[in-house]
């Protein structure tokens, strides 16, 4: 038999964690990633539709002033959505947390950002 592994202590958790401790971070990665992408595409296409952005490009605002608004005014949905998810996560859930929250909030809040450039 072969035996070159040797299991030691973890550093975080224990051994018997359950799955949902270790596929929590993961999912709510990738739920702040494509709300984000989903909300900003969809008021961008909502916005062109409605013929609203050539509206305000005649009126003299210029581009910079329309993504910057689309930017704010998305970057505080993403904020609500990550506050969302970490009570969820946190809260209804019990998922533990292990680290800096601080940290992980920032974190998923420029995964949200990173959803809201993929949607533009």
């Amino acid at each position: 038999m072969f035996s070159g592994q040797q299991f030691v202590e973890p550093y975080y958790g224990a051994y018997d964690a359950p799955a949902n401790n270790f596929i929590a971070p993961g999912v709510s990665v990738g739920f702040l990633f494509f709300m984000g992408a989903l909300t900003c595409g969809l008021a961008y296409i909502i916005v062109k539709k409605d013929g609203m952005l050539n509206r305000t490009i005649v009126a003299g605002v210029n581009t910079f002033e329309i993504m910057l608004s689309h930017l704010i005014t998305q970057f505080a949905i993403g904020f609500v959505q990550t506050v969302l998810a970490f009570i969820i996560m946190f809260v209804v859930f019990d998922i533990p947390r292990e680290g800096n929250p601080v940290l992980a909030f920032v974190l998923n809040l420029l995964c949200s950002l990173a959803g809201m450039s993929l949607g533009k």
